[in-house]
């Protein structure tokens, strides 16, 4: 059993509305051109936010072979929401999604998962910081959306280690995207990959952790729950 608290997506918000009032400005330090940050990319997050805010209270172990799918609704969340008639114009893209996470032999679900279960005795910071590299690097895990996604999947997992999510600000932009632009541009598998990614999941690692102490102040609310982390 881990303490965990829930999220504060007021919070979470306010960071990411931080970030789009100066995206522009923020770009310009980037190593590759970005999409613009629209309220409707914000506000799929902050739905992001709260799901897996309910996936850790709830106890879900996205890890287990029974839960995998539900990686699924992370990234048809931050693609087009919750809004119904929303899922319904999606619903092809969705349906290739579904086909592509789980029939993907090089990049699906099946190699995220057994990378995942060889690496479980890294440290939470190492294991969060491979899944993001192991879902962003090419090919990728979804069709569209793994930054944002991946994003999720390692703030659950932080969680659920009692840890506060990674949530995009001003003071980690750069330190975020200029280095998955590095990742997605990077192979999963071949000879350049057995020696690359290992360093990227270390850097990455470090980041995560040098950013998680003001994180703890700013996004997470209230008194401690316990929850199962059947995912150690």
């Amino acid at each position: 059993m881990r303490a965990t608290r829930r999220l504060d997506l007021s919070a979470v918000e306010r960071a990411l509305r931080e970030v789009q009032s100066r995206f522009a400005e923020l770009s310009q330090h980037f190593t590759e051109p970005r999409d613009p940050f629209t309220d409707e990319v914000l506000l799929n997050v902050v739905e992001g936010y709260a799901l897996i805010d309910d996936y850790v209270a709830r106890g879900i172990d996205l890890f287990d072979l029974q839960q995998l799918n539900l990686m699924l609704e992370i990234n048809a969340t931050v693609l087009c929401g919750s809004d119904p008639a929303r899922r319904v114009e999606f619903a092809p893209h969705l349906a290739a999604t579904e086909a592509h996470f789980f029939n993907n032999v090089e990049g699906g679900i099946k190699d995220l998962y057994n990378w995942y279960c060889s690496y479980r005795s890294d440290s939470i910071w190492k294991r969060a910081a491979g899944v993001y590299v192991r879902i962003l690097s090419k090919p990728q895990l979804f069709i569209e959306g793994n930054n944002r996604t991946g994003s999720l999947i390692v703030s659950y997992l932080l969680m659920r280690a009692g840890l506060p999510p990674f949530v995009l600000s001003l003071d980690n932009a750069e330190g975020y995207f200029n280095p998955s632009s590095v990742i997605r541009n990077s192979a999963k598998h071949g000879v350049k990959a057995l020696y690359e990614l290992p360093k990227i999941k270390k850097k990455y690692a470090a980041f995560l952790e040098a950013k998680a102490p003001a994180a703890d102040t700013f996004f997470l609310r209230g008194t401690p729950v316990s929850v199962c982390e059947r995912g150690r």
